[in-house]
């Protein structure tokens, strides 16, 4: 009965299959099974499908009442199986079903099942905490009905050798084994013509069992096995999904992240109400960002919602992560119970190296972290090798550009290490000492045409660099700061970090008796353009002053240090000393060769600004123009929009409004380039300047709004290279809000503060 059986169904698919003008491929497509499971039901080698399948292939054909009951009533009555038969059971077995939501994981169950359509063998790969296993059980439970067999969950984290792999395997799936041979073969046997998925959940402790594995899906061509690991099996045919942490950035409608939402989800479970107060979502939000978005040190934060409001927990953090739910298996009970799972798993080669990169901030480059390694003798010659030990199991992360990063509850993990061990002390000064390195090698970029390629370089190591200084500091040591604020404060300049460089180079400077002179000096040079950056033009004269007692006979230093005074003569009106002090910097400049031509340069634009404010355009052209000719011959952006800018004005009091739009047009681009957010202020207030005076009185208030924000956002007004006229800006305004009526004006002004400073300098260039 059952031979009869499955011999008419098979033939009656194909049948109704071939009438429909269906391919196999076709056919499984509308459906929503897989290929293996058509052509195994047509074949006759499955003989009893799932009531739920047979509908699925009736929807997909399109058959009328009586047709698809001729296809159900085609399948013999099921019956039970002796428990001694060697084949599987038939019946899904029942897969865990969480107590709380899934949250944040839509597009990641959309994935892996579209993988599964294609893919026999696909492995979910992360880090501890991340939420494989959680993933994992919503896509089985998501795609089961494709399997006309169902799926079996293989749990191996209790497993502890390798050769349990395949017995565990054979049990979830009801195969009686036969002692005299491989339990391998009778899996191969007992499943070859069943279509069916196999979840083996948290394998990495047990990769050897992978080749095993591999042979498994080959031999049973209409097997699919789902796995979960911290590290790929690394076997043909495997396809890895990346389960990342969630995503911490709320959404542009001010939807909380999906870090969030789980965060809130869990915690309002022992606490409700917990972080409803939009007071509360800063802290909410910040703590999302330190752990990660790693839905386990999510889980265990929220338990401690009971006793801790969202800012004591923010506070907290670490001893939150101490204890989670008991229901959580013993290995993700604590955060470090779970990263010690993936230490464990290491050489010890593996984990001196994975301690030694707690030491990053932000991330590093193989470059950067094969240096730090060379100088706390830690340069094995397989660091490689080892790092792809360290990429595979999840605790480091490699990113497409090259980067290379823990996430920031591993990271405090490995730093917690590295003390334990006793190497932290020759970590940090290894990092401190090639990081300075870094902003010297970068320092003369910030005057020539590698600029941007600058900038971008030290934007990714900021985070380190700041680091390396402090922990010097702690440590005892002034002059790695200092020195690192003199190599940076060019970049702090460009980037708007005025009060972040002039706080680190005060600090360093409050050691100064440990400093030698010429580091003394520079560093108060940097203390000094960072308090110029910010208006506060007493301390900046203060710091200059410093920086030339202490210059000696360094042409490079006095230069620098004689031109800061004679800026802070300039904002003050003393044009005759600002005079002065320019000339006396040229010549310094000039004897001083190729390392101060930049300041060669300036000093030609600022004793331009003195004869432009003295009455003198013509004789202010020529000398901001000399400027300008040394800036871009060394492709020197910042010189270059500085001398620009100057122009603009001179041409702005001749009325020749076409040639002033040219210069701020080409200021606007180079200043876009380097991302100088404060000099985009004052490039926009003067496009306000020339709106009013060209009669474009609706883009005055936009421009100035926009530049009133960029203002705000610097926390400062100084950029006291330019010497802009407030009367102007004034008159600018009062005209446009003249023309446009109060109302209109003052809408125009909010408008132009919510621009972003790219959308607010396009209207500067057209």
């Amino acid at each position: 009965m059952g031979n009869e059986a499955t011999s008419t169904l098979g033939a009656l698919l194909r049948a109704m299959r071939e009438e429909a003008g269906l391919s196999q491929e076709e056919l499984a497509e509308r459906a929503g099974l897989s290929t293996h499971a058509i052509s195994a039901l047509e074949r006759g080698t499955r003989t009893r499908p799932y009531p739920h399948t047979l509908r699925s292939l009736a929807t997909a054909l399109r058959l009328d009442e009586g047709r698809r009951t001729a296809l159900l009533s085609a399948v013999a009555p099921r019956t039970a199986r002796p428990s001694t038969e060697a084949v599987p059971s038939r019946g899904p077995r029942g897969l865990p079903v969480p107590a709380t939501p899934l949250i944040g994981r839509a597009d990641d169950i959309a994935r892996v099942g579209d993988l599964l359509r294609t893919h026999r063998l696909v492995t979910l790969s992360g880090p501890g905490g991340v939420g494989k296993t959680r993933l994992v059980l919503a896509v089985a439970a998501g795609v089961g009905e494709r399997y006309a067999d169902g799926v079996r969950l293989v749990e191996l984290a209790g497993l502890l050798e390798v050769d349990q792999v395949m017995p565990a395997v054979a049990d979830a799936v009801g195969v009686v084994r036969d002692p005299t041979r491989p339990v391998a073969e009778d899996l191969a046997e007992s499943l070859r013509g069943t279509d069916l998925l196999l979840v083996l959940d948290n394998a990495e402790h047990l990769l050897g069992a992978a080749p095993d594995v591999a042979a498994l899906v080959e031999a049973v061509p209409d097997l699919t096995v789902l796995t979960t690991s911290r590290a790929p099996l690394r076997v043909r045919g495997e396809i890895e999904y990346a389960v990342e942490p969630l995503e911490v950035r709320d959404l542009p409608d001010g939807t909380p992240s999906p870090a969030a939402r789980l965060l809130l989800d869990r915690a309002q479970r022992v606490s409700p109400g917990w972080g409803s107060d939009p007071e509360e979502a800063a802290a909410v939000a910040a703590t999302c960002q330190r752990l990660a978005g790693l839905p386990l040190a999510l889980e265990l934060a929220a338990a401690r919602a009971r006793l801790l409001d969202p800012t004591s927990l923010l506070d907290r953090l670490d001893s939150a992560l101490d204890a989670g739910p008991r229901d959580l298996p013993p290995r993700q009970r604590t955060m470090r119970a779970t990263l010690d799972w993936s230490h464990g798993l290491l050489d010890e080669p593996g984990r001196r190296l994975f301690r030694l990169m707690g030491v990053f901030v932000g991330g590093t480059t193989l470059a950067d972290l094969q240096s730090v390694a060379t100088r706390a003798r830690l340069g094995e010659p397989e660091l490689v090798t080892h790092l792809e030990a360290l990429v595979e199991h999840s605790l480091v992360v490699a990113e497409p550009t090259g980067r290379l990063r823990l996430l920031e509850p591993v990271a405090q993990y490995a730093r917690d290490l590295l003390d334990d061990a006793g190497e932290w002390t020759e970590a940090a000064r290894a990092h401190a000492a090639h990081y300075l390195e870094v902003a010297a090698a970068n320092h003369s970029s910030y005057r020539d045409g590698g600029q941007v390629a600058a900038l971008t370089r030290i934007d990714l190591e900021h985070a380190n660099l700041t680091a390396a200084a402090e922990r010097s500091m702690a440590a005892g040591d002034a002059e790695t700061p200092a020195r690192i604020a003199w190599e940076l404060w060019l970049y702090w300049w460009l980037r708007g970090h005025h009060d972040h460089g002039r706080r680190f180079a005060e600090t360093a400077l409050a050691h100064a008796a440990d400093l030698p002179d010429d580091v003394h000096a520079r560093a108060a040079l940097a203390a000094a353009t960072m308090s110029f950056a910010m208006d506060d033009v007493a301390a900046a004269a203060g710091w200059w002053e410093r920086a030339h007692q202490h210059a000696g006979d360094d042409p490079a230093i006095l230069s620098n240090a004689v031109a800061g005074e004679g800026l802070a003569a300039l904002v003050a009106g003393d044009l005759s000393v600002a005079r002065d002090r320019f000339e006396r910097a040229m010549h310094h400049a000039e004897v001083g060769g190729t390392e101060v031509q930049w300041t060669w340069g300036l000093t030609h634009v600022w004793l331009g600004t003195v004869a432009l404010l003295e009455g003198d355009a013509d004789e202010a052209v020529r000398l901001v123009e000399a400027g300008l000719e040394s800036a871009r011959s060394r492709e020197d952006r910042l010189s270059s929009y500085i001398a620009l800018y100057n122009l603009f004005q001179v041409e702005l009091g001749r009325g020749d409004h076409a040639a002033a739009r040219r210069h701020l047009e080409e200021s606007t681009r180079l200043s876009l380039e380097t991302g100088d957010q404060a000099n985009l202020a004052y490039l926009l207030d003067a496009g306000a300047v020339l709106a009013a005076a060209t009669g474009q009185h609706a883009r005055v208030p936009l421009l100035l709004g926009a530049a009133q924000a960029i203002r705000e956002t610097l926390g400062s007004r100084g950029y006291g290279y330019y010497r802009p006229d407030p009367a102007t800006i004034d008159a600018a305004a009062t005209d446009a809000r003249t023309h446009l009526g109060g109302d209109r004006y003052d809408d125009a002004l909010d408008t132009g503060r919510g621009l972003s400073p790219t959308d607010a300098a396009a209207m500067l260039r057209t």
